[in-house]
């Protein structure tokens, strides 16, 4: 092969050229990319701030003592490098606590300190100082009262008998509170015209005499409550008992009878008990043959409503009186068989012209 020839050739000149371009596009690329890293090292390194709400922990024998006073959470601001403080912030990872194992029962003042912040690390605790009180803990059972105002129940509905379950709580506080404790309550809030039974979670408080919610902690803090509310109004089946009304044609005996041997009435519990029967008052005045009369249904004057039927259809049969006793002893047997009907709550009635005009009177 001949060199001279081949480095004189555009081939080569091709390739030289090609090289040349490969390294410069390297090294134009890893300046950009140095710069990148020192960007990003620069920016990783630069300090930053955040402030945090976190929970506090105490520590105490908490199977002797029981502290009030304290707040539920304190704020933390720390600062750092961005990267500490990024880290910090997911993680959390550390934790602000008040030390009372060295103190006894009483009011202190307490520094609060941290534990798991790296040193590197500047925090700021607010507050820094908190106010605890150390009292002698007592735990005890209280049965669960249920309260609620009956005047936000409908007209013509009532309450019968509320529960609560659990029905007994475990409570326990600075023995102090418990000692005050005169109910442990589930305040019901009812709606005004609540007609459907009451069946929730409810809240549960200690109060003592007077009425004041007291600092303790009941276990469970809920219970089911359940407050059956009804409608006052209920129903009630009865038999019928026809009664003839007018003048029916002379020395004729009338029977009535229906295919409906009941009556279903509604009222309040109070107006049923006294209704054993319902009344068909059937006319009989005009009536001279066998025949079928539709007789509408009517409310009884003590405000009971009849539900069904609102009629029905009364059979009124016509049978000459044949009978060979005199008009008294018809009169007297006709006035015997009514009150018997009456008193059997037969759904047939039979009676006499005669006892029918009785009737009427």
């Amino acid at each position: 092969m001949n060199f001279n020839k081949f480095f004189d050739s555009p081939l080569f000149y091709k390739i030289v050229a090609l090289v040349f371009a490969v390294l410069l596009f390297s090294y134009t690329n890893e300046d950009k990319l140095s710069s990148t890293r020192n960007n990003t090292d620069s920016t990783m390194l630069a300090n930053a701030s955040a402030t945090m709400k976190v929970g506090l922990q105490l520590e105490v024998n908490s199977n002797k003592y029981f502290v009030t006073g304290y707040p539920e959470n304190v704020k933390v601001k720390v600062s750092g490098s961005k990267a500490m403080i990024t880290t910090l912030t997911n993680t959390r990872n550390f934790k602000i606590y008040a030390d009372l194992t060295d103190l006894k029962a009483g009011t202190h003042e307490v520094t609060l300190k941290q534990s798991g912040l790296n040193s590197d690390v500047d925090y700021t605790i607010s507050p820094r100082k908190i106010k605890v009180t150390i009292s002698p803990r007592k735990t005890k059972s209280f049965p669960v009262q249920v309260s609620y105002d009956r005047q936000r129940v409908a007209n013509n509905y009532k309450i019968g008998s509320s529960t609560a379950s659990p029905d007994v709580v475990s409570v326990t506080g600075a023995a102090s509170q418990v000692d005050k404790i005169a109910d442990v309550v589930a305040a019901v809030q009812l709606s005004k015209g609540k007609k459907q039974t009451f069946n929730q979670s409810v809240l549960l408080q200690a109060i003592d005499d007077k009425g004041k919610i007291l600092n303790v902690v009941i276990s469970p803090q809920t219970v089911n409550v359940k407050i059956p509310i009804y409608s006052e109004v209920t129903t009630k089946k009865v038999p019928i008992q026809f009664i003839a009304s007018g003048n029916g044609e002379a020395n004729k005996n009338y029977n009535f009878s229906s295919s409906i041997k009941t009556v279903t009435l509604s009222g309040t519990k109070s107006q049923l008990d006294g209704v054993s029967s319902y009344k068909v008052t059937v006319p009989i005045g005009g009536i001279s043959s066998t025949t079928t009369k539709n007789i509408t249904l009517s409310s009884l004057n003590n405000g009971v409503a009849i539900v069904q039927p609102k009629s029905l259809d009364v059979k009124i049969s016509v049978t000459d009186d044949t009978s060979s006793q005199t008009d008294n002893s018809v009169s007297e047997t006709s006035s015997s068989s009514a009150t018997s009907s009456e008193s059997n709550l037969e759904s047939n009635t039979q009676t006499s012209s005669q006892s029918s005009a009785s009737n009427g009177d």
